[in-house]
């Protein structure tokens, strides 16, 4: 697939690349299409179907299945740029009315019925089926669903107008891949939202839907922010330590340069002038560098101890001088 193409058209077009071969399936899968993207007309008193559909293998998957259920097929279809989200669509019409009658009556369809009402009795029987399940929500995905490219966010939706049917959508994903998802009604709309912005939930319906090219590049997507983010923390901790080790280093230089031009300088053992030195002439090095400077090699541990008694001597002389003054 192009990079071009965004996550969630990839996503359909996997889905509509799966083989729907039940009739009960069908016409579950039908239902969804003709309620969610379809439209009908009346011209000098016949009955025409309008179905907007967003690619051409989305058209051939409906059409073959409308010509299995009802011997119907497309009068014609021509391609249309939707100005308002920039993308192209298929705008397919069925002018048969006789026909088209046979598919309305064949999922209890009628022009009235295309309105905000929930599914009839035969499609609701066949949703008590696995299968015709699955064939629901992978409709309503193709036709209302939209998934944000993970490379930003964990984020996917489902816009329906009807609450029973967005209540079917919730109580399938539950059941099924216990996936919890968030509603909400659109602001100065009757559209509902299902959404969630839980990468756990991305991937169980991802999973559930079977797209799996689409789902090994969201796993692929997690581990490389992953990286990254591990990468970051380890960078941030790292120089949040070097920053931390440089300003105690200067703390301890301007005290122990204070201390060497002192009367005490006097009073410093051998050992305790070279840990001077070896801190002064090296104000970015950590404890475990310096040790590897000393001759002869000694400890981190004891060049600490080496240090807080050169600190300990400039904290007396500072205190020494105090009471002078």
């Amino acid at each position: 697939m192009s990079d071009n193409i965004s996550f969630s058209s990839k996503i359909k077009d996997e889905l509509i690349g799966q083989p729907v071969k039940k009739t009960c399936c069908q016409q579950v899968f039908l239902y969804n299409v003709l309620k969610n993207a379809a439209s009908i007309t009346s011209e000098g008193g016949s009955m025409k179907l309008a179905l907007r559909l967003p690619s051409m293998s989305f058209v051939g998957k409906v059409g073959r299945m409308l010509k299995k259920l009802a011997g119907i097929s497309f009068a014609y279809i021509y391609k249309i740029r939707d100005n308002l989200s920039g993308g192209d669509y298929y705008q397919c019409i069925i002018d048969e009315e006789d026909k088209l009658g046979v598919i309305l009556k064949e999922l209890s369809l009628r022009s009235e019925m295309f309105s905000e009402t929930p599914p009839p009795e035969n499609i609701l029987a066949h949703l008590e089926k696995d299968c015709c399940q699955s064939a629901f929500i992978k409709s309503i995905i193709a036709t209302c669903g939209y998934f944000q490219n993970p490379q930003k966010n964990y984020h996917f939706e489902i816009r329906i107008k009807e609450p029973l049917v967005a209540n079917i959508v919730r109580k399938i994903l539950i059941q099924k891949i216990n996936c919890k998802i968030k509603t909400h009604i659109l602001k100065n709309s009757d559209i509902i939202l299902l959404y969630s912005k839980s990468f756990e939930n991305f991937e169980k319906i991802l999973a559930y839907l079977n797209v799996m090219t689409s789902y090994f590049e969201l796993e692929n997507i997690k581990i490389i922010k992953e990286i990254k983010n591990n990468t970051n923390r380890s960078v941030n901790f790292e120089t949040a330590n070097i920053q931390r080790t440089a300003n105690i280093a200067a703390e301890q230089i301007v005290k122990i340069k204070n201390l060497l031009k002192s009367n005490f300088a006097d009073k410093l053992t051998p050992a305790l002038i070279e840990m001077a030195r070896l801190r002064t002439s090296n104000p970015h090095m950590s404890l475990s560098e310096l040790a590897r400077l000393t001759k002869p090699k000694i400890s981190k541990s004891a060049i600490n101890n080496r240090l807080m008694r050169l600190i300990d001597l400039c904290r007396y002389y500072e205190s020494e001088i105090n009471k002078s003054d």
